[in-house]
């Protein structure tokens, strides 16, 4: 066999070792679209294995992340930080090849994948992030690759991300589709029958069809010829065989997620004509892959000469271009924000408060860019003075997501896996749950996409409890990594939008209210500052320097009317009030500023929030001093819906005194 087939094989053959070392895995995906991934890495991709993050490398997107025995595999072979000790732990606590890829840069790993369709999504954002960069500084010009398979292509996610990429003309993204027709289950007839070709062309994509996916030549053609579709998303489907080589397995569902077994490899290896040991690389294998790190080093070398003379020619670009690659803020980028906390305001819905932010910051933060899934007036999103991005305005900053909640938060992600812009999306509190997926793997892969929800309680009224987010609130809270902010007013929302542009490796969601809200100084005379507000919690009415006889704790839109009720029982009671807009800061405070705020020795620790009581209890040592929200809500005024399900001020009286 001459070297691209050795190779190939050793692809293979490495994934096979890899999945019957640890006994659990896939090893089918990898057999059948090694020669995809071979090609791409070897033939067609510009990227630097001794520097991973090198900025103009092309992505690459394993979207099949079930897969990643081949990943480890062609990382490994090209030079990136793996050993063959690396391979041989697959699967093992603590070691560099987790069971589904896990983002990591420094491995040459752009995003983490396994659930189906993220990948897929998260390429798109990578290639929209790509367009609005090289629009204004014409050096960056990279590709977004991907091996993306049957699961991804049922996920709705992939069909929501499909259709935007398509409609926009992201013609930097090619993916090359594993077509191999086998799912878990058994062939895709039993649940998959439709005409994927004629599927991509209506979502307006650059179809090419019936490649032989280990011919070599023939996918190395289609992906070059896909390169100069410059204005539509191109999707090769490359038809192959699930456990190619293997001779009972091959192009059955049992190739899919189980080792081959000793056995099965014997013939495996018979069949293949391969006389190699366990994890033996051929040398001529070696000695040919480690060639690309030179031809990394040269097409990094070449980029920052060319970066060098953007530097000269265009000195104040290259400055904001610089800012972007190193994901850093400009000086004084928050000057205007800060100082707007001093502004005095009348009652406004934090939602309008959230968009103030984001208008202010736009200024100072150049690749600030931002939308919502169709709902840009309802959860003010908007950044004023920029067009919407789209095939005739590849400049604009706002983009319009449709109505596709999951498909923007995977392209969301992709966006802040790209590194080059600070990214936020929006859409209403209660449908945070059509992308749940896309917010845990943001939190997972230390992202730092903003996530904004709006109409967050039964406070938005007559829409009704179909549109009333009882649950989903504390669901967020749930996900480790992830801040929760929920601002009571204009400047708890102003320092929210600070503390989340701050973040480098951890998402923030943004919890607003539709109704207007009084600022809080205007109720308890408190004056908010952000070092106070980045522990998360804070007094911020009290009538003791003493243990509390009674503390509430709330958030968001309650925080006013509890500040209320505690100046009723001021007249009887040490009462402190504390507002907690981020559990997650809260909790990472120290044990001395936390029992300070709330002394164990406090007898009435009382949580006020309209949403489920569940998760309260760490703070208020019990289940019976909970004001909560235990059921749907009802279609109504807003105003008279908070008066009856108990979170004005009188009702908030009315159930301390029950409680105390």
């Amino acid at each position: 066999m001459n070297i691209d087939e050795k190779t190939i094989n050793t692809l293979r053959f490495l994934s096979i070792d890899q999945v019957n070392q640890a006994n659990s895995g896939h090893p089918g995906a990898p057999m059948g679209a090694a020669t995809i991934a071979y090609v791409l890495f070897k033939k067609i991709m510009n990227h630097s294995p001794s520097n991973p993050s090198f900025f103009n490398r092309d992505r690459f997107v394993l979207s099949i992340g079930h897969a990643s025995a081949l990943l480890y595999s062609i990382l490994f072979l090209s030079g990136y930080k793996f050993e063959i000790e690396d391979l041989k732990e697959f699967r093992q606590m603590g070691s560099k090849t987790p069971g589904h890829p896990e983002r990591d840069l420094d491995l040459g790993i752009e995003v983490t994948t396994g659930p189906l369709g993220q990948g897929f999504a998260n390429g798109i954002g990578m290639a929209l992030s790509e367009k609005i960069l090289s629009n204004k500084h014409k050096i960056v010009d990279h590709f977004i690759y991907g091996i993306v398979g049957d699961g991804d292509l049922q996920e709705g996610i992939a069909s929501e991300a499909a259709s935007l990429a398509g409609t926009l003309g992201l013609g930097k993204v090619i993916y090359v589709y594993d077509s191999n027709g086998i799912s878990i289950d058994g062939s895709n007839d039993l649940a998959f029958k439709e005409n994927v070709g004629d599927r991509f062309r209506a979502y307006g994509w650059h179809v090419v069809e019936n490649i032989d996916g280990n011919n070599i030549n023939d996918l190395e053609n289609s992906i070059k010829k896909s390169q100069e579709i410059v204005n539509k998303p191109s999707i090769i489907i490359a038809n192959t065989t699930i456990g190619f080589g293997s001779p009972n397995k091959a192009g059955t569902e049992s190739a899919h997620g189980e080792p081959l077994g000793k056995d099965e490899t014997t013939l495996t290896r018979k069949n293949l004509n391969w006389i190699y040991k366990e994890f033996q690389v051929p040398e001529e294998v070696k000695q040919d892959m480690i060639s690309l790190v030179n031809k990394g080093k040269s097409i990094e070398d070449k980029w920052n000469i060319e970066l060098e003379n953007y530097k000269k020619s265009k000195p104040d670009l290259h400055e904001e271009l610089l800012l972007s690659i190193n994901n850093n803020l400009p000086q004084n980028w928050d000057e205007e924000i800060l100082n707007s906390l001093e502004e005095s305001n009348k009652p406004e819905a934090s939602r309008v408060s959230s968009g103030l932010s984001i208008n202010i910051l736009s200024k100072s933060i150049p690749n600030l860019i931002g939308g919502s899934a169709d709902l840009t007036g309802s959860t003010n999103t908007e950044i004023k003075d920029s067009g919407n991005f789209s095939m005739d305005n590849y400049s604009g900053k706002n983009l319009k997501f449709g109505v596709r909640e999951h498909g923007m938060g995977g392209i969301i992600n992709g966006i802040s896996a790209h590194g080059s812009h600070r990214i936020f999306g929006g859409t209403f509190l209660v449908f945070s749950d059509y992308m749940r997926g896309s917010i845990r793997l943001s939190a997972l892969s230390k992202l730092n996409s903003i996530w904004i929800f709006t109409h967050d309680s039964i406070g938005l009224g007559e829409d009704g409890p179909t549109h009333q987010p009882i649950s989903q609130l504390m669901s967020l809270r749930s996900i480790p990594n992830l801040n929760v902010f929920r601002p009571a007013d204009r400047r708890e929302t102003l320092l929210s939008w600070h503390k989340a542009i701050m973040q480098k490796d951890r998402p923030s969601a943004l919890i607003l209210s539709r109704q207007a809200l009084p600022s809080i100084e205007s109720v308890s005379n408190f004056k908010l500052n952000l070092e106070t507000f980045g522990k998360g919690a804070y007094s911020c009415y009290e009538n003791t320097n003493d243990n509390p006889d009674i503390i509430y704790i709330s958030t968001g839109s309650e925080l006013s009317a509890t500040i209320e009720a505690a100046k009723y029982f001021s007249k009887k009671y040490k009462v402190r009030v504390i507002s907690i807009p981020c559990w997650e800061l809260f909790d990472e405070q120290s044990e001395e500023y936390k029992n300070s705020l709330i002394p164990t020795s406090s007898k009435n620790i009382i949580s006020v929030e309209a949403g489920i009581g569940l998760g309260w209890q760490k703070y208020t040592k019990s289940n019976d001093s909970i004001i909560s929200m235990e059921s749907y809500g009802a279609s109504g005024p807003g105003d008279k819906l908070i008066d009856a399900f108990g979170y004005t001020t009188d009702k908030i009286i009315e159930k301390t005194n029950k409680i105390i």
